[in-house]
């Protein structure tokens, strides 16, 4: 637990600059959005869809690992979509333990771990943008927390 506090302070210090650009307050964003900021960003990503025609980003994060970037909740009011969802699986053949991933999530905020229907590890994590974010600030903070939690989760809890 003190590696992702550690981490998650270094990414809120590291995020410190994003924020304090203060960009324009969105309640919403759109793939273009969100590909620009990425390729800005260093990231090697490819765009798709979902089952639904969402927009879906295949993601490499900076650890080299793959995660997904999915869009939801699009009100015909509004612009854009209002929440996005970062998501990566494990493969581990059953091998991770449900008080393992229940522990985790007791001890560690900002991602959910759960096991698939494959009893394989997922962690998952959500913004909410609908109040109205920095967008640029908003998705540096998203990303750097996800990658953190992702590697304690994966060194931990997975092994790999």
């Amino acid at each position: 637990m003190t590696h992702l506090l550690r981490s998650l302070a270094l990414s809120a210090l590291l995020a410190l600059p994003a924020l304090a650009q203060s960009g324009p307050v969105v309640t919403g964003t759109d793939a273009p959005q969100v590909a620009a900021w990425l390729a800005a960003n260093g990231y090697t990503f490819s765009l798709d869809k979902d089952d639904e025609g969402m927009p879906l980003f295949h993601l490499e994060l900076k650890s080299g690992y793959n995660a997904l970037l999915f869009f939801y909740d699009d009100d015909p009011d509004r612009p854009g979509y209002e929440s996005l969802q970062l998501y990566a699986g494990f493969s581990t053949d059953g091998k991770v333990a449900l008080e393992t991933v229940n522990a985790w999530n007791y001890n560690y905020r900002f991602a959910k771990v759960y096991l698939d229907d494959e009893r394989d590890p997922v962690i998952e994590s959500d913004l909410d943008l609908s109040g109205g974010v920095d967008l640029e600030g908003a998705l540096a903070v998203f990303l750097q927390n996800f990658e953190a939690a992702f590697e304690t989760f994966a060194d931990e809890v997975v092994g790999q």
